[in-house]
């Protein structure tokens, strides 16, 4: 009997390709001679699917890199996994969800894997003796060898530093973060620092003096921006990008406290745009990402018919944003 693999082999071109042009994922950008391609080699084969989409019963994994608490903190994350617990469900997988509290030994009986959030390597070999079938959300893991989905950081933040300078704003800041895996065996560091810097000294306005960073607490940015505000008011930043929604919430309570003007004093930009940003007051302007698109995109990504001893081509997918302006920013 026939298998994706021949299919692939015959055609030129990758499993996870033959699988997703046969189940008919119009994500996929192939063209379409590469389609027909795949569906005369699988007709000259005699292939035929082992069941159909609709009685597709396989278990996944949802493994949250947070707790259930700190999902509640942290909308970005929940909207991931609502996502991708959406998508499983239209493509009639069943959904084991494990959470930080939960013990990663644990995962079993499983077809795939979708991890959000970050993870060490010692994590993910215990994630890659449950099933080597495991796409990454929110984490760049293509240089590891693993599928991934993620935002649009590079693009994402040179828009807002653009729009800064663009109405005249030179004295630039970034309220950031740093990262731990939950085994506290890998720091990351914010993805968007490095672009904020290149871009800012390229145009001569980079000062290391205006990046604040914390831990993407509302607590740590008010801090930060309280304390720097107390040492120097006059030198605070005009304009500032912040990392997510949840510090720019807290920037927002250091700079009312401290009685300066947003955005007539201080322009402000988040990141996320998840639903608290239209409700405090003033308005965030936020970076939109669109989280429950990230998880769905990954759940598509998973290939649960391929035999995972297979070689496999890892992917990488980057799901676009968008700066939404509201009251926060000029």
């Amino acid at each position: 009997m026939a298998t994706i693999k021949d299919i692939a082999k015959r055609a030129g071109v990758s499993i996870t390709t033959v699988s997703r042009v046969l189940n008919y994922d119009k994500t996929l950008s192939v063209s379409d001679t590469t389609r027909k391609k795949i569906f005369r080699v699988a007709e000259d084969l005699d292939y035929t699917k082992k069941k159909k989409a609709s009685t597709t019963r396989d278990n996944i994994a949802i493994v949250q890199w947070y707790t259930e608490k700190q999902e509640l903190d942290d909308l970005y994350y929940l909207s991931i996994r609502m996502g991708a617990e959406k998508q499983a469900e239209k493509m009639h997988y069943k959904v084991k969800r494990y959470f930080a509290n939960s013990q990663l030994t644990k995962i079993d009986n499983v077809k795939a894997i979708v991890a959000i959030g970050k993870f060490s390597d010692a994590q993910i070999k215990t994630m890659l003796k449950a099933t080597k079938n495991v796409v990454f959300v929110d984490y760049d893991t293509l240089a590891k060898g693993y599928d991934c989905v993620v935002t649009d950081f590079d693009n994402a933040t040179e828009a807002v530093l653009k729009h800064f300078i663009d109405h005249n704003l030179k004295r630039i800041g970034m309220l950031s973060g740093v990262e731990y895996t939950t085994d506290h065996k890998l720091k990351i560091v914010d993805p968007r620092f490095g672009v904020f810097k290149n871009y800012l000294e390229n145009h001569s306005l980079y000062d290391p003096a205006n990046v604040f960073v914390g831990d993407f607490t509302l607590q740590s940015a008010f801090d930060l921006v309280n304390n720097a505000l107390k040492a120097s008011r006059k030198d605070f930043p005009n304009a500032l990008f912040v990392s997510n929604d949840a510090m720019a919430v807290g920037a927002l309570k250091a700079l009312r406290e401290n009685k300066v003007k947003v955005p007539e004093e201080v322009s402000l930009v988040s990141f996320n745009d998840t639903a608290v940003a239209k409700y405090v007051i003033p308005s965030l302007s936020a970076i939109k990402v669109d989280t429950s698109k990230m998880g769905e995109v990954a759940v598509r990504l998973l290939d649960i018919e391929s035999n995972e001893d297979d070689h496999h081509t890892p992917e990488k997918v980057i799901v676009g944003n968008r700066l939404i302006k509201r009251e926060s920013s000029v």
